[in-house]
């Protein structure tokens, strides 16, 4: 009997690990590769940041986003004015702004009420898109982050197609280290509440590059996952202080991105999906070997329950 319910756990746990489909990266690495650091260099390749979008004005760049779900768009509401520009698009599905890609019409912009342009307190938006992004290899949304602890997190990453006329028409990328809110306030004496501080890797390039309102994105120990722990805020004077970066904390805001999307009607989930929605997901190379290896061991032990019974 006491055989028969290990097997019952073994199988309950390990199908709740199966149809996991946000902060994958199946067209960049298998399940072998899981865990590993992105590889070094400038420019980002093919799927190494699937979920990551640019957000657009007059077929121009203007910010950084992320699909949380197939229909929100996270991003910084200082992007922004008041209103959504008419000519609006968010750009998904690739890292060469030159080729053509998939754009969404945003059907409503929500800033975030006690957004202060200011102080950059509340510096969060988001996008919802008037039609749904269909997931695929190359377009996956991220994880939001279930800790507010940054010890949590590591191989962390923020990338972007950078600012105005210093822009890059090819995604970049920049290693970053998250550091304790004493450590920062040492340097930013000012510095407003729900917002996590990063600085750049030793030996990495520096944050001129990164978009506002692109993710801050780290790896939970060695999963295949990853969450976006922040949304790009503010820096320091990038000829000065090249180094140092304040985000949006993700996790500060997860209750208000419930709530706000609840009240638009369109609902966020936290698996990454909306509600409804006619959304088209592609199995992952990691996916479909991980639940093979679940499956196998599953295998294995039903097979050593039947001799022994």
């Amino acid at each position: 009997m006491k055989l028969l319910l290990l097997i019952l756990f073994c199988l309950t746990s390990l199908t709740s690990s199966i149809n996991a489909e946000c902060g994958l990266r199946p067209s960049y690495e298998s399940f072998v590769d899981t865990g590993k650091r992105i590889a070094a260099g400038r420019f980002a390749t093919v799927g190494e940041f699937p979920w990551h979008v640019s957000i657009q004005s007059n077929g121009r760049h203007i910010c950084g986003g992320t699909m949380i779900s197939a229909l929100w768009i996270l991003t910084a509401a200082h992007c922004f004015g008041e209103e959504v520009p008419s000519d609006l698009t968010v750009v998904v599905g690739g890292i060469d702004l030159n080729l053509p890609l998939e754009e969404h019409k945003p059907h409503s912009l929500i800033l975030h009420e006690s957004f202060d342009s200011m102080s950059m307190e509340n510096d969060i938006a988001l996008i919802l898109l008037s039609s749904p992004i269909k997931f695929s290899s190359r377009k996956i949304p991220i994880c939001l982050p279930f800790v507010d602890d940054i010890n949590a997190w590591q191989h962390c990453w923020v990338a972007g197609w950078g600012p105005g006329r210093a822009a890059s028409h090819v995604l970049q990328k920049v290693r970053m280290t998250l550091i304790s809110r004493e450590q920062c306030l040492e340097r930013i004496p000012q510095l407003v509440d729900n917002v996590v501080c990063a600085e750049l890797e030793r030996g990495g390039r520096g944050t001129c590059q990164v978009d506002s309102g692109g993710p801050l994105v780290c790896s939970h120990w060695n999963t295949m996952k990853w969450f976006q722990v922040g949304i790009v805020s503010w820096g320091e004077d990038c000829v000065e202080k090249p180094n140092h970066e304040i985000l949006m904390s993700v996790y500060s805001y997860r209750d208000w991105i419930k709530t706000k999307t609840a009240i638009s009607g369109k609902p966020f989930f936290m698996e990454g999906l909306d509600n409804g929605a006619d959304i088209e997901v592609i199995p992952s190379r990691a996916e479909t070997q991980l639940v093979f290896l679940e499956y196998s061991l599953l295998l294995f032990i039903s097979l050593i329950a039947f001799i022994l019974v």
